[in-house]
């Protein structure tokens, strides 16, 4: 099975310089839909594939634009690719940005419909998050996901997050010596085998 890592395109919180990180909920820009909508030339993004996006609406309108040709898919929402801190800083609380809060559970159930929820039941995963859990706390929510993941009939799995969650997926993964200089960019994608 292939895991493909696609970092959502090039949201308004990227370009207002310096206040872009206090942007609540923001979007993906003309620039960043333009950016997604080319990855579509890269990949063949089909019905048989699974495709599990952050609770962010960034990431819900990335993984929408990339099947948008697509009639039946399978797309799910999960706070365990929610925005995650790479490298989890000392005191991670300090650093939490409004830009990385999780779109509520509430809203993605009444406005996309069209994603089946993941881990609904765990009310304070989805209002916390992964962004500032240590890395003793992460690595078995995200191993549990990934052993869901192999348990899927597909051949591929797109995972639609942000920098700093692929990179801390990818060192769960097995890779190391991974630094903030590895982070995928806009648009960006990783892919593995598992």
């Amino acid at each position: 099975m292939e895991i493909i890592f696609i970092r959502h395109g090039q949201g308004v919180h990227n370009i207002d310089i310096p206040n872009r990180l206090n942007t609540e909920n923001p979007r993906l820009t003309e620039r960043g839909r333009d950016q997604v909508a080319s990855l579509k030339s890269v990949f063949s993004f089909s019905e048989d594939s699974v495709y599990i996006a952050s609770p962010t609406i960034r990431t819900i309108e990335t993984t929408n634009i990339i099947t948008s040709d697509l009639l039946l898919t399978k797309k799910y929402v999960s706070p365990l690719v929610g925005p995650r801190m790479f490298p989890i800083p000392q005191n991670p609380e300090a650093y939490v940005s409004k830009c990385d809060i999780n779109y509520s559970l509430d809203k993605i159930i009444s406005e996309h419909s069209d994603f089946i929820v993941l881990d609904k039941d765990n009310q304070e995963l989805w209002n916390t998050g992964i962004n500032t859990l240590t890395e003793s706390a992460f690595e078995p929510l995200g191993l549990g996901l990934i052993n869901w993941i192999k348990t899927l009939c597909t051949k591929k799995v797109f995972i639609i997050a942000h920098d700093g969650t692929i990179t801390n997926y990818r060192i769960l993964l097995g890779e190391n010596g991974l630094s903030r200089s590895d982070f995928l960019g806009e648009a960006g994608w990783y892919k593995l085998e598992i």
